[in-house]
């Protein structure tokens, strides 16, 4: 653990990161960290509780939330999202044929609001042309970006990552129980799972103690641009949850432990639901890497201008471990070793 702590501190010395980590096995912390700046304006530190926007990350936050709506009887995993959805509500590819469980497993089927695979980030950013970043503060507001699109592949057919998915998620949520996704989510989730220090607050009431988000130049390290106007004012269904690496070890302990959701509900999270290739896949709101045909990891990463995150657990070592950083490049670099250090192996290299 010195080695990974010098490692860590060398990162930071040279600006590849910023950010905190946390690992906990079989429920007993191994290794912890905090450094880099939270704010360069200001010169201020990374502390242990500096908070983090974890991006889609939150996508686990919210699958919880609507299965707990589930096991309640209020909305049904397989009923029509057309029985549900208000109808200034439901994008015009959407048929009686999709269901909660294509949203929350990624098979929907419905195009996505910008290219996922677009690295250069500017299809994302086009989307503030359309839909300016600072009203955007519920989950409706993003419709106009989807809403009218057409159907990538019917319902069920294959497994295709999509952000809109847990948007409509989140207007889900929020046509069962007739209030506001992030009322919802703090209740079902946050205040059970004992996230304290986690919330959806918008970026312009000031968080506390919330670490600003920085792009990297093309020449890393070199410049820096805060993502003020890179992301959405509020967090969104698909992203954007401002938390700890506490509060997702935390968040993971409680779901494991079912205390969030029945063991039955929690199996069908954390087992793929649908593949995108041999061992990689999908539960509900869960990335899930298989090993020999077990699964070997699971939880979720993330990453935003000015955000990189993951938080899994890894069933064989029964070790948890979330790495929050606040510019885009340097949570999987810090995952990986901290893997190494604890002689684990994910199979996604």
């Amino acid at each position: 653990m010195d080695e990974l702590r010098g490692w860590l501190d060398e990162r930071v010395a040279r600006h590849e990161f910023s950010g905190a980590v946390l690992a906990r096995r079989a429920g007993t912390p191994v290794f912890s960290y905090a450094g880099g700046i939270a704010h360069r304006g200001h010169g201020v530190p990374v502390a242990a509780d500096t908070r983090f926007a974890v991006a889609s990350v939150t996508k686990m936050i919210t699958a919880v939330a609507a299965l707990r709506l589930v096991e309640r009887g209020l909305v049904g995993l397989h009923d029509p999202l057309s029985d549900v959805l208000p109808a200034e509500h439901r994008p015009t590819a959407l048929t009686g044929d999709h269901t909660l469980h294509h949203l929350l497993s990624h098979s929907s089927g419905l195009t996505n609001y910008h290219d996922d695979g677009d690295e250069t980030m500017r299809s994302w950013f086009a989307c503030w042309d359309r839909v300016p970043t600072y009203r955007a503060r519920r989950p409706a507001d993003l419709l106009p970006l989807f809403a009218t699109l057409p159907a990538a592949f019917p319902p069920g057919e294959r497994y295709s990552y999509n952000d809109a998915n847990f948007l409509l998620v989140g207007l889900v949520i929020e046509a069962v129980t007739g209030r506001a996704y992030h009322d919802v989510v703090a209740d079902e989730v946050l205040t059970p799972a004992g996230m304290a220090d986690s919330s959806f607050e918008a970026l312009d009431e000031e968080p506390d103690r919330l670490a600003s988000g920085y792009q990297v130049s093309d020449k890393p390290y070199e410049k820096w641009l805060s993502n003020i106007y890179g992301i959405t004012a509020s967090p969104m269904p698909d992203g954007g949850m401002i938390t700890t690496a506490a509060d997702m070890v935390a968040f993971l302990d409680a779901l494991r432990a079912d205390s969030l959701v029945s063991a039955e509900t929690r199996a069908a999270m954390t087992s793929p639901q649908v593949m995108a290739t041999h061992n990689y896949g999908h539960g509900y709101g869960m990335e899930i890497v298989l090993a020999d045909g077990e699964v070997a990891v699971f939880g979720h990463d993330g990453g935003d201008p000015g955000v990189s995150a993951i938080a899994v657990h890894l069933p064989a070592a029964e070790t948890t471990i979330a790495v929050l950083c606040n510019h885009d490049r340097g949570a999987w670099p810090a995952y990986r070793r901290v893997l190494a250090a604890l002689d684990l192996q994910d199979p996604r290299g």
